[in-house]
Formats: C-alpha cells, sequence, structure tokens
C-alpha cells in the first residue's frame, strides 16, 4: 500500500474514533454540554468528508460542492458556539461573533464570483485565518484571564493547540508549497503526507480535549 493511502487510512480511523468517542461520552456519560455538543460537528466531518470517499464516489453520484460548502459552513458556526463558552466578557465575544460573521460574508462573497460549483480556493483560505484567530484568541484570553483550573485540562487548550497546529500547516500547504513545488515535485509530494500526518493529530489533539469534558465549567 502507498505510504499516502496507508496515512489516508489511519486518518479516517482516528476521526471514526473521535466521532466513537464523542457518541460514547454523550450515550454512557451523558455529556452533552459538557462536551460542547462536539458528537455533532465530528459527526458533520465523518459523513460528510469520510463516508462519501467510500459511498458516494462508488453508489451515489453528488457533487462534492455540497457536501464541502455544508462542512465548511457547519465549522464556521459549531466554533462560534464552542468558544463562546469560554468567554466571560463582551469584548471576547464581541470579537468572537464578528470574526464568524465576517468569515461568512466572505464566503458566500467569494463562492459568488465561481461560474461553477467548485469551491473557490479563497474558501478554504478563510477557513485557516479563521481558525486561526480563534485559537490566538482563546491563548490572548486565557493568558489574560487566568483562573484556578489547570490549562490542560481545558477541552478547549487542546482544541485551541488543533486548530493553531492545522491552520499553521495548512496555510504552508496552500501557497508557498505549490511555488516550491515547481522546483521539486518529490517535496510537493511529501509535504502533502506530511499534512495528512498533521490532519491525524488534529484529531487526537481532539480526543485528548474530549477527556478533559469532566472539567469543563458549564455556563448558567
Amino acid at each position: 500500500m502507498p505510504v499516502n493511502d496507508f496515512i489516508l487510512s489511519i486518518y479516517d480511523i482516528v476521526v471514526f474514533a473521535t466521532m466513537s468517542y464523542s457518541i460514547y461520552l454523550y450515550i454512557w456519560k451523558k455529556n452533552t454540554k459538557k462536551q460542547r455538543y462536539f458528537y455533532i460537528y465530528i459527526g458533520a466531518v465523518f459523513f460528510l468528508d469520510i463516508v462519501p470517499a467510500y459511498l458516494f464516489k462508488s453508489w451515489i453520484n453528488i457533487n462534492q460542492f455540497y457536501l464541502y460548502y455544508s462542512l465548511l459552513l457547519i465549522t464556521i458556526l459549531y466554533f462560534v458556539y464552542f468558544y463562546l463558552n469560554d468567554y466571560k466578557d463582551k469584548f471576547n465575544r464581541i470579537i468572537l461573533v464578528s470574526l464568524a460573521i465576517l468569515s461568512l460574508v466572505f464566503i458566500v462573497f467569494f463562492q459568488m464570483q465561481e461560474d461553477s460549483l467548485v469551491i473557490s480556493s479563497n474558501l478554504f483560505l478563510i477557513l485557516i485565518i479563521y481558525q486561526l484567530a480563534l485559537a490566538l484568541q482563546w491563548f490572548w484570553y486565557i493568558v489574560n484571564h487566568a483562573d484556578e483550573q489547570n490549562i490542560i485540562h481545558k477541552q478547549a487548550f487542546w482544541v485551541s493547540c488543533a486548530l493553531l497546529i492545522w491552520s499553521t500547516f495548512a496555510l504552508f500547504r496552500m501557497y508557498p508549497m505549490y511555488d516550491l513545488s515547481k522546483l521539486d515535485s518529490a517535496f510537493l509530494a511529501t509535504m502533502i503526507d506530511v499534512f495528512q500526518v498533521v490532519n491525524i493529530l488534529t484529531y487526537l489533539l481532539y480526543i485528548r480535549g474530549l477527556r478533559c469534558t469532566d472539567y469543563n465549567i458549564l455556563n448558567s
């Protein structure tokens, strides 16, 4: 099996494991709000990103645009909800909601420039910047609003680490890498494999964050 296919298979397994663990917390431990309904987001990733690769391409003819565009919107909306649970002050809440609204506006604007049902590359850039901004805002907030809870017991810490790592590598993969690939195609293939490993790491960090749900502080 080629290395790329092997890494993709591991990625699919890790996403499934993340979803399964989140559902386990929901069904057996009754953790819904305590895990910030993470099973909804990870379920969307599984059924809109993973399942189509195995099912739709063989049995169902559906334009991938509808899947990825829906997942993009779900991601924007879910993470604005996720971080609202942590911010107690109006200033950070306004920044967070503004980031989400601006991202949605730019997504609609850039997609309307496309003549066909093809995801604009600008949409991925918006997602990358959005998730990078969310992670940086959370770290900035937690530095300025320290509490007695150990930071590694915060689900948002692990999620923010995941978003920060993913968005940083995604930004490099999206732009400079393709300029370098003109000089060395092997480098491009290697970086694609590296990014897939980063995807796996992202979901492993999500699992680690889910193990902190008992520490999550619920807003009244």
